[in-house]
């Protein structure tokens, strides 16, 4: 498989993840600020992969989307996301 090929599946899996995501942490508490800020981190690594990616720029895309990626299973092994209990996306806490 190429790269552009596999960048193109992790795009796919990252897409599904994202519309399963939700920040869990109660919005008057002072863990919902950090929520929030492992979703911005979550969508800037996310928007870097694109625009490496449409700049052909594949390897630094395909680590931009690793980052973000390692972003969302963090924020919810620990608890300020909730993943729909999908353990095939997300590495979930046993």
């Amino acid at each position: 498989m190429e790269i552009k090929e596999k960048v193109e599946k992790y795009f796919e899996l990252e897409k599904a993840a994202l519309a399963k995501i939700r920040i869990i942490a109660p919005e008057d508490s002072y863990i919902h600020g950090i929520a929030k800020d492992h979703m911005d981190m979550v969508l800037n690594y996310y928007n870097d992969a694109k625009y490496f990616y449409e700049h052909n720029d594949f390897i630094n895309a395909f680590a931009a989307l690793n980052y973000s990626y390692g972003w969302i299973d963090s924020a919810i092994r620990i608890g300020l996301f909730d993943g729909d209990s999908d353990h095939r996306l997300f590495t979930h806490f046993r």
